[in-house]
C-alpha cells in the first residue's frame, strides 16, 4: 500500500488565447507558497494578461495573500491585465475581501475571469 501524502498544493500553467491562466487547487499557505512562486512570477512578468484561477482553492493565507498582491502588482506596473477567478461566498473569496478590500476584482469562474482580462 502506499502511503504518498497527496500533494498540498497543484499548480497548473494553460496558455489561453491572450492570456495565461494559473489554476491553483489545494490549500495556499506558508508550505505551499513556494510551489506557486516561480510559475506565478514567470507569468505574471511574461504575460500580456494574468488569470489566478482559485476556483478549486480551499484555504489562503497571509503568504498566499502576499504571492497573489505581487503578482497583481507586476501585472500592473507593466500594463497588463490581472484577475481572480474564485468561489463566490467561499472560504477564499471571503479571506480577500476582508484582507484587500475592493483592490481586486473577483469572478465566480475562470471564464468570467478571461472576458474580464480581453475586456
Amino acid at each position: 500500500m502506499d502511503q504518498t501524502p497527496e500533494p498540498d498544493l497543484e499548480v497548473t500553467v494553460i496558455r489561453e488565447p491572450g492570456a495565461t491562466v494559473i489554476a491553483v487547487a489545494g490549500e495556499l499557505d506558508a508550505a505551499t507558497t513556494p510551489d506557486l512562486h516561480e510559475p506565478l512570477t514567470r507569468a505574471a512578468g511574461d504575460a500580456g494578461a494574468l488569470v489566478l484561477d482559485l476556483v478549486a482553492c480551499e484555504f489562503v493565507d497571509s503568504t498566499g495573500l502576499h504571492a497573489i498582491i505581487q503578482a497583481h502588482g507586476t501585472v500592473e506596473d507593466r500594463g497588463g491585465r490581472f484577475a481572480l477567478a474564485c468561489v463566490e461566498g467561499g472560504p477564499v473569496a471571503r479571506v480577500i475581501e476582508v484582507a484587500l478590500p475592493g483592490m481586486l476584482e473577483l469572478h465566480a469562474s475562470r471564464e468570467a475571469a478571461l472576458r474580464a482580462v480581453a475586456a
